[in-house]
């Protein structure tokens, strides 16, 4: 096995993870912690969601890497023809090129914007506050919605770059 299969067979089970874990907490976890009672939803959220955020963070940034890395092998370790090969006009680099940027948005929010809902999702437990804890609900519905929404739009352009499509 060369290193662009190992790469590849990397990214692609990185990035079935990604999507297994946001289909898990849209499938599963939201619609659990949404019919809990309020003491438990918040003891729920403070015990689950930190590990759910940390598994994200590995498979995010497995992804990611993987791909950037799978990219670069196939030019030779050249940035210059890796990037180039992504603008060449190509349907598979402007699939490339589209998918590898929305995971990489979607990668830098989940680094950014997550992590500065992780502290709000622990405090919930012991907040006192109903309405802090419904805001982290509310948050903690919408963002894996959409997350899963970008994900299948990147799983598509992806599979259609490497069926030639």
């Amino acid at each position: 096995m060369n290193s662009i299969d190992l790469l590849r067979w990397i990214h692609v089970l990185s990035a079935a993870t990604w999507l297994g874990e946001v289909i898990v907490i849209n499938v599963i976890l939201i619609p659990v912690l949404a019919q809990l009672e309020r003491e438990k939803r918040a003891w729920f959220m403070a015990a689950v969601f930190p590990r759910v955020f940390q598994l994200a963070s590995i498979i995010v940034a497995t992804a990611l890497l993987s791909g950037a890395a799978l990219n670069l092998s196939m030019s030779g370790w050249d940035l210059h023809t890796a990037i180039a090969r992504l603008f060449s006009g190509s349907r598979w680099g402007y699939a490339i090129l589209i998918a590898g940027s929305l995971g990489l948005g979607l990668g830098l929010f989940h680094f950014v914007a997550e992590s500065r809902l992780e502290p709000r999702v622990v405090a919930a437990e012991s907040s006192a506050e109903q309405a802090d804890l419904e805001i982290v609900l509310r948050r903690l519905k919408i963002i894996p919605r959409v997350g899963l929404g970008i994900l299948l739009v990147i799983f598509l352009l992806m599979m259609a770059a490497a069926h030639g499509l």
